[in-house]
């Protein structure tokens, strides 16, 4: 361990300190507290103290957001020097019953986080900060800590209850009740500090009332937040408080109540856990920051079914994606769903669905009623199979129903359960659970084979759930066998019942080009059977195409076999749309993803089928109603449009006419009640330093804009000025993140990139469409006269392209600006590019129509004859 610590940290302490393992915290002031930032061990004056400074060597993807994202937390805000950034590691409890408890184990962490000191010079700078958490429900409140950062028992209700009703709010003197609220509140407390990027960890103390208490609100973290709670309850069944996540409960063994000989050993070494997994975790994001992230998959497997998934698993990792293997024993079922719902999958292989089985027979090893619907929910693509469902678990022979008792019975584990015996005792006692209570013999599992009628139910069941979804789904039955014992010469062979799933599902799956069902002449675990469900499942991401476009980003100079004559067709995953991983949208409501999706997938199916995405701007509502009347793609609003039909030029809205954001609002008025299906964009202007803009894209959503671009733009500026708005905090970075939160809002981000470099820091924050935008529109009466030329064009725009697909080789590119200024300029830029997929106009196809259409009217009025 020291090796390694050395190995990534160069560990060394201030000459003005004693070596941290021989300090002691506990009446440490709260300025003396570590800090986690970038190079080698800095030392920082705080007042009279040196201050260790830990830094990581590099700006890992899942740090970034900690470094680009403002960290706000109610009662939390902090003022850092240059890019310092403060992380959390919550340390939770009641503090009228456990504070001395929490001060004991706020201090080891703190002692614990000091032996981290680190290495590296130019990465940014994080300060890890122990802060103690209140979730008291009697009604005393304690104000404030000396030594740590307290958040007080009302701050964290004020993530939950209505700011009105807070202040003379009192919690039920119920003690159930007032858990139940305080936990809710936790919750949402805990979400806004990992959505901020400020949590970086969380530990709880508690016996039964306080793990009920915290574990809900760390449960709800995502998976590999380190979370961990020091409990009474931390043995026996405990499934209650960690359910499908990865929490760890870390017993207490003695009550939690004072600090003692025990308690001071337990809650020393649950300290070291969870500052040994904040500080691990860094490490690993740091290692693994070059590394490429795959796609995972999902998938169910049980005993009998091993030899297929194995197949399936080894050649889906061939094929570059990561898999996750359920052991489907009814919890399995659940955590690959919640793991779905959560976005760590992003497809499934649902092969083993014999959890359905003990649901509708009444087996142990059952899913519930809900199985399914996460699928249905995530709307991402699955292949289902029938793996098992000819068996139902129980325990021993003597726990079957008497209703069975004429049932062909096979018990699973006789032999393994003989061998295990061999190597515990029954002195050693094995685990209640798998203890049969009337024989005192090891808990064995008796499979029964299931019939044809029952078989009818599981059909229907598992039909009626993928009849409702709009994934693409395909379900692959194997004719001869569901399970290794359902198979010539097996206990379970019946081709009658299997012959009726097979039957059922195929007769009552509602069938089209999404949801297709496959019937095989294979047994499941036959090896052309597995090749089968990944032929199914790349077929259906068209897996081919996507590393053809990997290619093709890569070697983008060859020349492409098949281009339209009008438009190039670009290369995307699948025919569904562009791939993406739930993950990125945790702030998204399933509605507004599954608009965004749909506007997508109609602009990839007007790509492929050789016309050009059209966008438009629209500074009038009789624009947007016309270029919507002509079969525009897009319409976007932005306060430049109002200057523009005002007769002024564009760029009258990067100047302090007018509140931009504000003109965008007060345009939504006049033209999306007059605009019926073409999705209508916000042109935000990031950089205004008085919109909290996390609440104002949620408001834009909310009142009928589809997505946003970021206008106005410092884009269009450039030189010193350009300089100094970078070096004063006004740069085009605040448009990025714009972009990045539009995105985790699930919002249709269509943003302007005026470089290569801005084209990838767009396309890394999810940008869906890039706008290679080549300055003022040249043409009309109030046209710039500065510009590249058409032919310059071309390469600027192919350069913006291909940075773009270097980082998404999905996303869709349009050109905008400068010399493209008509029909046959767009025609020209399209032809002459790769990769390229429409045009973006605002003057274009607003201004200048109008200042032809109404001159060339005009002349016709006048050119009447009177005499």
């Amino acid at each position: 361990m020291d090796s390694l610590l050395k190995k990534h940290l160069n560990i060394q302490y201030s000459p003005t300190r004693p070596d941290p393992s021989l300090f002691n915290f506990t009446t440490t002031p709260p300025r003396h507290q570590p800090f986690l930032c970038g190079s080698h061990t800095d030392l920082v004056e705080s007042g009279d103290a040196s201050i260790p400074l830990i830094k990581l060597p590099l700006s890992p993807p899942s740090l970034c957001l900690f470094a680009e994202r403002e960290i706000k937390t109610s009662g939390l805000e902090r003022e850092m020097s240059g890019h310092e950034k403060i992380l959390r590691l919550f340390c939770i409890g009641t503090a009228d019953t456990k504070l001395d408890e929490l001060l004991f184990l706020a201090d080891s962490i703190r002692s614990d986080l000091q032996s981290f000191p680190n290495s590296s010079s130019s990465a940014p700078r994080f300060k890890v900060e122990v802060t103690i958490v209140d979730v008291s429900t009697s009604q005393n409140e304690r104000k404030s800590l000396e030594d740590f950062v307290f958040v007080t028992r009302k701050e964290v209700l004020s993530y939950y209850l209505k700011a009105e009703n807070l202040s003379s709010y009192l919690l039920p003197d119920d003690r159930g009740e007032a858990i139940k609220i305080m936990s809710k509140a936790l919750e949402a407390f805990l979400k806004k500090s990992y959505d901020d990027g400020v949590l970086c960890g969380a530990v709880g103390i508690g016996g039964s009332g306080g793990t009920s208490l915290i574990s809900p609100a760390l449960t709800s973290l995502p998976i590999g937040v380190p979370k961990l709670i020091v409990s009474t309850v931390a043995s026996g069944q405990t499934e209650h408080y960690i359910g499908t996540s990865d929490l760890i409960l870390f017993p207490s063994v003695v009550d939690v109540c004072g600090i003692n000989s025990v308690s001071r050993a337990i809650f020393s070494n649950a300290g070291s856990a969870i500052a040994g997994m904040v500080i691990g975790r860094l490490l690993r994001n740091v290692d693994s920051s070059n590394t490429s992230k795959k796609l995972t998959v999902g998938m169910t497997m049980f005993g009998v079914t091993t030899p297929c998934v194995n197949a399936v698993k080894e050649r889906m990792e061939k094929e570059g994606y990561e898999t996750l293997v359920f052991h489907a024993t009814g919890v399995g079922g659940k955590v690959m769903e919640d793991f779905l719902r959560g976005g760590f999958i992003q497809g499934i292989l649902d092969i083993t669905t014999t959890e359905v089985a003990d649901h509708i027979v009444g087996g142990v090893m059952a899913c519930d009623s809900s199985r399914f619907d996460a699928i249905i929910e995530k709307n991402v693509p699955a292949i289902i199979s029938v793996g098992a469902l000819d068996m139902v678990n129980f325990g021993g022979k003597d726990t079957i129903p008497s209703k069975y008792d004429h049932r062909k019975i096979h018990i699973h584990n006789a032999q393994a359960w003989t061998s295990i015996l061999r190597v515990f005792p029954y002195s050693l006692s094995l685990p209640n659970l798998l203890i049969n209570s009337k024989l005192n013999q090891p808990y064995l599992v008796s499979l029964m084979r299931t019939t044809p009628d029952e078989n009818k139910e599981f059909a229907s069941f598992i039909a009626n759930k993928l009849n409702k979804s709009t994934s693409k789904v395909c379900v692959c039955l194997p004719q001869k066998g569901i399970s290794a014992l359902d198979a010539p010469g097996k206990p379970f062979y019946d081709p009658e019942a299997t012959g009726t799933l097979i039957n059922e599902l195929e007769k009552l799956i509602e069938k089209n080009e999404d949801r297709q069902v496959k019937v095989l002449p294979y047994h499941i675990n036959d090896p052309e059977f597995a090749d089968a469900l990944v032929d199914s499942f790349l077929e259906m991401q068209n897996k081919i195409l996507k590393i053809s476009c990997l290619q093709q980003s890569a070697f983008h100079e060859q020349k492409q076999d098949h281009i339209e004559d009008t438009v190039p067709v670009g290369c995307f995953s699948g025919s569904s749309g562009i791939w993406y991983n739930p993950s990125d949208f945790p702030d998204a409501q399933p509605e507004t993803l599954k608009r965004t999706r749909a506007i997508l997938q109609k602009l990839i199916k007007t790509v492929q089928n050789g016309t050009p995405i059209i966008g438009a701007g629209a500074g009038t509502g009789i624009s947007a109603k016309f270029e919507e009347a002509g079969g525009v793609d897009l319409i976007v609003l932005y306060n430049s449009g109002r200057f523009r039909m005002a007769g002024r030029g564009s760029l009258a809205g990067l100047l302090p006419f007018a509140d931009a954001n504000a003109v965008v609002l007060d345009m939504a008025n006049e033209v999306l009640p007059v605009v019926e299906e073409v999705p209508v964009l916000a042109g935000v202007c990031a950089t205004d330093p008085f919109r909290r803009m996390d609440h104002f894209l949620k408001h834009l959503e909310s009142i009928g804009f589809s997505g946003v671009q970021n206008f106005p733009s410092v884009g269009l500026f450039d030189g010193s000025f350009r300089q100094n708005l970078e070096e004063t905090g006004m740069g085009y970075g605040l448009e990025v993140e714009m972009i990045r939160k539009a995105h985790r809002l699930g919002l249709l981000t269509t943003p302007y990139a005026f470089n290569p470099n801005e084209a990838i820091s767009m396309a890394k924050a999810g940008a869906d469409i890039i706008v290679a935008h080549m300055g003022l529109t040249t043409s009309g009466s109030i046209g710039a006269k500065t510009a590249v030329t058409l032919e310059d064009s071309v390469g600027r725009v192919q350069a913006i392209a291909d940075a773009a697909v270097g980082i998404n080789p999905n996303v869709i590119v349009l050109c905008h600006g400068g010399p493209i200024s008509g029909p046959k300029d767009a025609e020209f830029v399209l032809q002459n590019t790769k990769g390229v997929h429409g045009f973006y106009g605002a003057s274009s196809l607003e201004r200048l129509p109008v200042e032809k259409a109404i001159t060339s009217t005009v002349k016709e009025y006048k050119s009447i004859s009177i005499k």
